[in-house]
């Protein structure tokens, strides 16, 4: 009877270990389900390339590689004095052919009136007409030439388009650059985002809007915070330079990877973000 009792005791325990054992791991396979995790994701930046929009010689650097620069900043030159004899050509042919202007219209009315009181032919007005609008041509492509090699000066200062970090810089004064030849690149400051690869299996509960974890492998114990922004309609793989043929029979069957975007919505100029650092996301995906 002793026995008995105790073995009914015992039976009861484990019964209770095992279902308590049963509802943790359901619980943990449920939290999982609907909290997809990755650690197959990386920091993107917007960048800007710069590039000269003409050709020639470096004359001034004002800044130097991983430096913070703000819009509109200086960034370095090319020597200006062939474009600046470009103006002063383009100037010069405006001004000559204003001149001629106005002799083909002083001569375009001698001419006309002479028509008028049938003492030139009507050729000869024709050609005065024909003269005059010739001459309007001509001042217009010079003005035309004149605005190029003005607009060609100034592309002599080359400025930051937006604020952010100076990268890959490598001009020297005295090297020749060459009209729109990428350079270097500027970091757009406060324009990062994260590209998550997800497993097929864990993108089917995953909408824009959702809330994100991020751990950066950098600072592995502050935990950023996100929002998903946008699920790719198609796997990396499509995208590659070699997709995968399959039509050939002999394939292996490989999980694919989706990209999932996702904004970042609590940058910390004390932890600065870096493009390409890895990250471990995880998604909310119980709340739309």
């Amino acid at each position: 009877m002793i026995n008995f009792q105790f073995s009914t005791k015992k039976i009861r325990s484990w019964s209770g270990i095992g279902l308590a054992v049963i509802l943790v791991i359901y619980g943990v396979m449920r939290y999982l389900d609907h909290h997809p995790s990755t650690d197959d994701a990386y920091v993107q930046a917007g960048t800007i390339n710069i590039a000269a929009q003409v050709t020639g010689p470096v004359a001034n650097i004002f800044v130097k590689d991983h430096e913070v620069v703000q819009k509109d900043q200086l960034l370095f030159t090319i020597d200006p004095l062939s474009f600046q004899i470009a103006v002063d050509k383009a100037q010069a042919n405006v001004v000559a052919q204003q001149a001629a202007l106005i002799l083909a219209q002083q001569n375009a009315v001698r001419i006309l009136r002479l028509v008028q009181l049938e003492q030139a032919s009507k050729a000869a007005g024709d050609q005065a007409q024909s003269q005059l609008d010739s001459g309007r041509a001509g001042l217009a492509s010079a003005q035309a030439e004149l605005a190029r090699a003005k607009l060609d000066l100034e592309h002599t200062h080359i400025t930051a388009p937006s604020a952010g970090i100076v990268t890959e810089f490598l001009l020297r004064p005295g090297n020749n650059v060459v009209a729109d030849t990428t350079l270097f690149m500027i970091v757009i400051q406060n324009d990062f985002w994260i590209d998550a690869n997800f497993k097929e299996t864990q993108v089917a509960h995953i909408q824009p809007g959702q809330r994100v974890k991020i751990v950066l492998d950098m600072f592995p114990h502050h935990t950023f915070h996100g929002v998903v922004d946008a699920v790719s309609s198609a796997s990396g793989s499509v995208f590659s330079l070699m997709p995968p043929e399959n039509a050939s029979g002999n394939w292996v069957k490989v999980t694919q990877r989706f990209p999932v975007k996702i904004l970042i919505q609590d940058q910390d100029r004390a932890l600065p973000l870096r493009a390409g650092s890895t990250a471990t996301v995880t998604i909310d995906t119980s709340k739309a």
